[in-house]
């Protein structure tokens, strides 16, 4: 018997850990279960869920991906490779989805500026200069008895993604990892050291078949490395870095100190942690930890079954918005290095100062909370205001201080800050996430607050649920008993800061009349979402904040067209 238990809801072999070097990174909302279940490649859902294919393309490098090894592996020059990479949609004559327009757009600009970078000397890394390979670096590592270890293993494998290079005499071998924006410098101790290991003791391998395990070649194309160098790629700027240059003995020695003991807990994992770890679960289906909501909206399966995927407020409001929106920065990440609108900064501030008082325990009201010392000047999250807009910030402060929920909330009551709630439609096959600003029990209930900034007041006579579509999300949940509690004792509230004012409203999920519009908000907003297959572009005054403007061709179109006006500053306001 092993210490590590098959999770309910699986079925298969245990004997193959495969596990690629970002399986170290460690985050509180991670899922030890989804995360330790989804390195055992031949552990499966049971039952077995019907294979689903994709409308569109939604991982953001891979026609870039492909684009360079028709580049660097079949000596294509860029012209032909992207005549082709918009004559197939980026799929190459491969079985993969076909990409959006947008994503063929920056495809197509970020392809040349990484062959210049790679042509290039970076800063930092002396030669050799290093030659593209085609074959992939694993290391493996198999049990000597063919007997399973305590984790029920006895062949272990570990990779790295990116593009692989090596000097012509093998000594020196390279890895550059493209990131969206700008080159990922940020990257902890573990994940550098994985990585590493990868690039000094990988066996050069093929890769594998579906079902298949990595097998080295009989005949090495070259020697092991004496040294190994990882570099990132800003996709946005263009720009290379080295994050590491090590020899054989540093790479062993902070592999040992730093990624392996973070690469066992992840093997290791039990326990769960429902969210977006939910989404690739195999263990899914016999998970007690994820709530299930049937019928949460009423919404009908699409005709064409795609993957398991995540809904939340935002999603809806950014597709609500616009479709092509919604695809290129919440599927695929795109996003701009302009810096965003003081507007978004400040509510942000605004969000990370209110965090930080609330998650004070023992839980106390925000009435007796000196503001900034220097109201024209300071800081929080990480993120800095100055002048008329740290004024105003400081003031939505001061307004909060009269609505803060915790006031006299009795000290066996539960505050919760920033917790992310999620529960399962099977129907639907969704799974819907939440991260509410605060939720505390009262009384035998639960009270949702959502805590907003912004300069224009409610529109009269709009429905609250539709401009704020969070709050009918909440409505639901809380119906739905996702956190339990008496729900008549239950309620939603909307808390609007203004530098000179303050704007509360409250909803009662446990009205029939509340129920059914909040249904009713949520059903028109998500079925769209959900049977949406082009995500076509939609033009309007949003188009100025959008982070994909760039690569959306109507988007940049109407931006030129329509000069930014206080409309547009809006739709970037209310962001806590």
């Amino acid at each position: 018997m092993t210490d590590w238990q098959r999770p309910l809801g699986t079925a298969g072999d245990l004997w193959l850990v495969r596990a690629s070097s970002v399986i170290v990174r460690e985050n509180l909302r991670d899922c030890p279960t989804a995360k330790s279940s989804g390195v055992r490649p031949f552990l499966n859902s049971d039952p077995v869920p019907p294979r689903r294919g994709k409308a569109l393309e939604d991982f953001t490098f891979a026609p870039l991906m492909a684009s360079l090894d028709l580049v660097e592996h079949r000596n294509w020059s860029l012209t032909r490779v992207i005549a082709e990479l918009r004559r197939t949609q980026g799929r190459f004559d491969s079985r993969r989805a076909p990409a959006h327009l947008s994503l063929l757009d920056w495809t197509a600009h970020v392809l040349p500026r990484y062959l210049a970078a790679r042509a290039a000397e970076p800063d930092g890394a002396p030669a050799p200069h290093t030659l593209p390979v085609s074959y992939e670096w694993a290391a493996l590592h198999h049990r000597a008895d063919r007997a399973p270890d305590s984790r029920g293993v006895t062949h272990y494998e570990q990779t790295a993604w990116g593009r692989r290079y090596v000097s012509p005499d093998g000594t020196v071998r390279d890895l550059w990892l493209p990131s969206i924006g700008k080159a990922r410098a940020n990257r902890s101790e573990a994940e550098r050291a994985a990585i590493a290991y990868v690039l000094a003791r990988g066996l050069a391998c093929p890769r594998p078949g579906f079902q298949q395990r990595y097998q080295r070649f009989d005949d090495q194309p070259l020697p092991p490395p004496n040294r190994v160098r990882v570099f990132g790629f800003g996709c946005g700027d263009g720009k290379a870095a080295l994050l590491l240059d090590w020899g054989q003995e540093e790479v062993v020695r902070r592999y040992r100190e730093h990624a392996a003991p973070a690469f066992a807990r992840a093997v290791e994992g039990s326990g769960t942690m429902p969210g977006s770890s939910c989404i690739r679960c195999k263990a899914l289906s016999g998970c007690t930890a994820l709530p299930l909501a049937p019928g949460l909206w009423g919404g009908r399966p699409a005709k064409t079954r795609s993957p398991r995927r995540s809904l939340s407020a935002w999603d809806m409001r950014v597709h609500g918005q616009c479709p092509a929106q919604y695809h290129l920065t919440r599927q695929l990440n795109l996003t701009s290095l302009r810096p965003e609108h003081e507007s978004a900064t400040r509510g942000r501030v605004v969000d990370a100062r209110l965090n930080d008082q609330h998650r004070k325990r023992p839980a106390r009201g925000c009435r007796e909370i000196a503001g900034p010392v220097d109201p024209g000047n300071w800081s929080a999250g990480g993120h800095e205001l100055t002048g008329d807009s740290a004024r105003d910030a400081a003031a939505m402060l001061a307004q909060h201080a009269a609505l803060c929920p915790l006031d006299g909330l009795g000290p066996k009551e539960r505050v919760l800050v920033q917790h992310q709630l999620s529960c399962y439609v099977p129907e639907l096959d969704v799974v819907v996430i939440a991260t509410p600003d605060l939720v505390h029990t009262r009384s035998g209930g639960w009270v949702w607050r959502e805590t907003k900034t912004s300069t224009s007041r409610l529109w009269e006579g709009k429905s609250l649920m539709r401009g704020y579509p969070q709050l009918a999300l909440a409505v639901l949940l809380l119906a739905a008993g996702v956190l339990g509690g008496e729900l008549r004792r239950s309620r939603v509230e909307l808390e609007l800061l203004y530098p000179d004012d303050s704007t509360f409203e409250e909803l009662d999920p446990s009205r029939p009349a509340v129920l059914d519009e909040a249904r009713q908000v949520v059903a028109d907003l998500a079925e769209p979402l959900l049977h949406d297959t082009s995500y076509a572009p939609r033009t309007g005054h949003h188009c100025h904040s959008c982070d994909a403007r760039d690569w959306c061709r109507p988007g940049s179109e109407y931006a030129d067209r329509n000069p930014l006006t206080a409309a547009a500053i809006q739709t970037s306001e209310d962001l806590i």
